[in-house]
């Protein structure tokens, strides 16, 4: 891992020249820029500083300070996080509507104990102090909200928030709440994310703010735009407000990828062929060679042996585009009063072809004629019993084009007022509706096959896991030796099989209402008691469709069509670099051609579409979520002693009331339609104190401690306790919610010392621990079909048996266990550096986490348990960024490090766990003042192409997937007047 690290910053080295280039000639330029209100703590009184802070929970009642340049953005987040009675980090826009990264994830992940998932080379998700993203809650505007997409990573069908859905643009502020208080809503575990958009009363009078940037990927060599409009003004005496903004990019994705379908047993699906002599049967050897493969049959079917499922290598080409809109109307009549009314729209929406050529055979069983047919003809295992080198024969091959074009659409709308009666006590309240709406309106796959190939061949030995060489056999592009049509059986075969159309839309929708009301009396300058209650309601539905008839044996090619005319051919993986023999083009499926010969969009007759067959019912389903909550809070400020005490003690009250719907199997005696949909209720409650202590020994030296009980509820994919029962290609799946699923429940304890010396400067160590004493498992484990005892009558159009093996997932609580860390942060101008170097800075923070969950390997009574850590967890995070900022320059490069973290636990095909390996991103950016109103600016994202892999036991880390995506650059303009 550290060689790793090291080639890594080696290959950054360049990029961090090329970035600071523009400093080093601008040393002599204005002097530094410093915030204007840098001093601003050390001057509030104690009373001014607890009102501030006990504002923080309410972002609209916050009137942001303009802050201009990345130095006074950084300068301004740490007053923030100074005064605040919790663990709170913030990120703040460097201009009008200029946040500091491209992506509100990246962002994000400069913040102490936060570490982020990429999908399509972009930020998608957060996890924060080893809790994955949906132990973390979002709010916009104050209101909590949820966006979901879908990716590489895969659709998300949990409370998890995709960033990616978002332009950074719309953002002005992001705060990181990562210690519950009662005036907070309940549902976090990991961290409370607030992003804040823009508003009038931010920019007094008249601002307007545009930027354009040509956005170019290496790997794609195509440029796209990317643009930003913001306009705002004040009116009537600053009394009434009004700011639009717009955000517009394209990018292109060209992703390349190897994979190997995660890795099975010697014996799993069924076996291989047995090999005989002289019979005539496809098992065949000469009898020379009997001895011999029947050896290699012994080795091949140990449990102990595992071989890839399906190498394959993929290539996806495509675009996403992203649009966003924000509005802000504020009023504010009296200096007691004030009302916001903040409107938010956002669209990202992704196109994409993928084409993959693999060994099919490989993951299908007898009633499929995959692997039982196969005969292995030569196999090499290194020491740890994994398949280095195979020769085989009576191989499936496929060849696919696959077509994802999917877009999320969020809107929000919220209405937020605020009104002071006296010196003691005011009010404020929030209403607002919030809805995210996912549409994957063209999910679909056509394929064709070749049958029974001999001399497939796999070899992992001269360029690593990663890069296979594979010979498949046969001349993959000639199209005259690939086959469409009807299911087929070879003579002296298992079963039939044949190439499959897929077409399966899918829909997630999420809608938020709520209604929140507080109230807050000072006593006295040192004391202030808030209360208020909270309504809100959540709705979750996700709808899927799939053939009727089935998306495997469809007619033989119609007249005026032929296999040449259905396909193409595809060329691509030049970046992948892959060892000879490997083909890089091959002869893929036109969908169009597809389109025109089946008219397989056309939803009639064999390609009418159902909610209702087997294969999809459930994946049709729904929750409603209805929450009622209450608190008290006390926020005090007091002197004790030389020591200045503050903070905030309080209790929250929490009932959570849920109803599922989703299709429960019934005996036909029961339904004719062997399936009636059923509604599941049920209520519990939570009452979750919380402390918050900070203790101020001298006015630059603080020492926090906070103690609370949190609660996040489960997933509601999780929730709607239907049974879904997949079978797609070599994956085959059954999956069961459950509806009774009690919340993840902890104990939670951080402490923490933080040094100021001066202004834009600190020094901190933190130190937290939580005690998970309810944790939700999904249990994965491979086993017959017949052993779920489902009815047969699910697999009615799939191709397959009760007796194959299938993958086989259940949600269940579990008793969880302890997470603890520490966090270390320490940022700082570099004013102490000669006059030459005078501008400089760094900020850079490292964070540990450890866990430790006995998760059941099973769901059987007594099953055996695995002790891990916490999913998403990478017990090393770090970041680091060295930043120059003088006159008309700036300039700034980033590294963020992830260490490996689980994905599942228990891992499939009776392996401990799956993972993704560890990354290092390297992003630089630079800008030049020209004028006071127009600058230029060059950013650049992922220098040294770092690669996403993916992994499968803990051991001998056999790799799933392995994508390269390529760097990103930026090049443009920013006017502001």
């Amino acid at each position: 891992m550290i060689d790793r690290f090291q080639k890594q910053l080696a290959g950054g080295v360049s990029g961090l020249a090329l970035v600071l280039a523009l400093g080093g000639v601008a040393h002599a330029e204005d002097a530094i820029a410093t915030a204007s209100s840098a001093a601003a703590p050390a001057a509030m009184g104690a009373a001014a500083l607890q009102d501030a802070a006990a504002t923080q929970a309410d972002d609209t009642a916050v009137t942001e300070v303009v802050v201009t340049g990345f130095r006074n953005s950084l300068a301004k987040a740490l007053e923030l996080k100074r005064t605040n009675t919790g663990v709170v980090d913030s990120i703040l826009a460097e201009d009008i509507a200029k946040f500091p990264d491209n992506n509100l994830a990246e962002s994000i992940q400069r913040i102490p104990g936060v570490a982020i998932s990429r999908d399509q080379g972009e930020g998608r998700a957060l996890s924060v102090r080893g809790l994955g993203p949906d132990f973390t809650r979002v709010r916009i505007n104050g209101m909590e909200a949820q966006a979901s997409t879908d990716g590489y990573s895969g659709a998300n069908r949990g409370r998890g928030f995709d960033f990616n859905v978002f332009a950074s643009e719309l953002f002005n502020r992001i705060d990181v709440r990562k210690t519950p208080s009662a005036d907070v809503e309940e549902g976090s575990l990991g961290a409370t994310v607030d992003l804040v958009t823009g508003h009038p009363f931010d920019y007094k009078g008249f601002k307007l703010a545009a930027s354009a940037q040509a956005g170019y990927n290496t790997q794609t060599e195509k440029t796209r735009p990317r643009m930003a409009l913001l306009v705002s003004n004040t009116f009537a005496d600053d009394k009434l407000g009004a700011l639009f903004s717009v955000a517009y990019s394209e990018t292109a994705v060209n992703f390349q990828q190897s994979s190997s379908g995660l890795w099975n047993q010697g014996n799993g699906d069924g076996g291989w062929c047995r090999p005989t002599t002289g019979t005539g049967g496809i098992c065949d050897v000469p009898a020379a060679d009997f001895a011999k493969a029947t050896s290699i049959y012994t080795l091949a079917s140990s449990p102990t042996t595992y071989y890839p499922r399906f190498m394959r290598y993929v290539q996806g080409l495509g675009k996403t585009e992203r649009l966003g809109l924000t509005g802000s109307l504020q009023w504010q009549p009296t200096d007691d009063t004030k009302v916001t009314l903040d409107g938010l729209f956002s669209r990202y929406k992704v196109s994409r072809d993928d084409w993959p050529l693999e060994a099919i055979g490989f993951s299908r069983g007898a009633s499929q004629g995959g692997k039982p047919e196969m005969v292995v003809r030569d196999m090499i295992l290194d020491s740890k019993n994994t398949m280095l080198y195979g020769l085989f024969d009576n191989v499936d091959m496929r060849s696919e084009h696959n077509r994802d074009e999917f877009s999320t659409d969020f809107g929000q709308w919220t209405l937020t007022a605020e009104h002071k009666f006296n010196d003691k006590f005011s009010i404020d309240g929030v209403a607002g509706y919030s809805y995210s709406d996912f549409d994957n309106f063209n999910d679909i796959s056509t394929q064709i096959d070749r049958f029974n190939v001999d001399g497939y061949s796999i070899d992992i030995r001269p360029k690593g896991q990663y890069l296979p060489a594979i010979n498949y056999g046969f001349d993959v592009t000639n199209p005259s030796l690939w086959y469409f049509g009807p299911t087929v059986t070879q003579p002296g075969g298992t079963g039939p099989t044949g190439p499959e159309i897929r077409l399966r839309p899918n829909y997630t929708d999420n809608k938020y209402k709520t209604v929140q009301v507080n109230g807050k009396y000072a006593f006295n300058d040192g004391l202030t008691v808030r209360a208020g209650a909270n309504w809100k309601q959540y709705d979750f539905s996700a709808q899927s469709y799939r053939y009727a008839l089935g998306e495997a044996n469809f007619p033989a090619i119609p007249a005026g069509s032929t296999i040449q005319s259905l396909t193409e051919q595809f060329c691509g993986l030049a970046n992948l670099k892959v060892p000879t023999p490997t083909p890089t083009c091959w002869t893929t499926p036109n969908i169009d051609a597809f389109q025109a010969a089946y008219n397989i969009y056309s939803n009639t007759g064999r390609t009418a579409l159902s909610q209702t067959v087997a294969s999809v019912r459930g994946e049709n389903r729904s929750v409603k979520e209805e929450d009622k909550t209450g608190y008290v809070m006390a926020n005090f400020d007091q002197e004790v002693g030389s020591w200045r005490v503050r903070g905030d003690v309080g209790v929250r009250y929490v009932e959570t009331n849920q109803t599922s719907n989703f299709y429960t199997n019934v005996p036909t005696t029961v339904n004719a339609a062997g399936f009636v949909m059923t509604t599941v209720k049920r209520k519990y409650t939570d009452t979750l104190p919380s402390l918050n202590l900070v203790l101020e020994p001298t006015d630059k030296l603080l020492v926090r401690f906070s103690a609370a009980k949190v609660m996040a509820r489960p997933a509601l994919g999780n929730l709607a306790a239907a049974t879904s029962v997949s079978v797609a290609g070599g994956s085959r799946s059954v999956s069961t919610g459950n509806a009774n699923l009690d919340p993840y429940r902890a104990k939670s304890a951080d402490f923490s010392i933080e040094w100021y010396p001066k202004s834009g400067t600190i020094v901190s160590a933190g130190f937290f621990y939580k005690k998970i004493s309810t944790y939700v498992q999904t249990i994965t484990t491979i086993a017959p079909y017949s052993s779920t005892g489902l009815p047969v009558a699910l697999l009615e159009g799939t191709g397959v048996n009760a007796n194959d093996d299938f993958s086989i997932t259940n949600v269940i609580n579990t008793p969880g266990g302890p997470l603890k860390g520490f966090e270390l942060n320490y940022q700082q101008p570099l004013d102490f550096l000669p006059e030459m170097f005078r501008g400089f800075g760094v900020l850079a923070n490292y964070t540990y986490v450890d866990s430790s969950i006995d998760y059941f390997a099973t769901t059987a009574a007594g099953a055996a348990k695995i002790n891990a850590p916490l999913l998403n967890l990478s017990k090393n995070a770090a970041n680091a960024t060295l930043y120059y900022e003088r006159g008309k320059v700036q300039a700034r490069v980033s590294v963020n490090y992830r260490d490996k973290y689980l994905t599942a636990v228990p891992g499939r095909y009776n392996q401990d766990v799956q993972g993704n390996l560890s990354t290092t991103f390297f992003d630089g950016s630079a800008s030049y003042k020209v004028t006071d109103q127009l600058s230029v600016s060059v950013d650049a994202l992922n220098l040294t192409n770092e690669k996403d892999i993916s992994y499968i036991d803990s051991t001998t880390q056999r790799f799933e997937n392995y994508r390269v995506g390529g760097r990103q650059f930026y090049v443009g303009a920013r006017y502001t007047f």
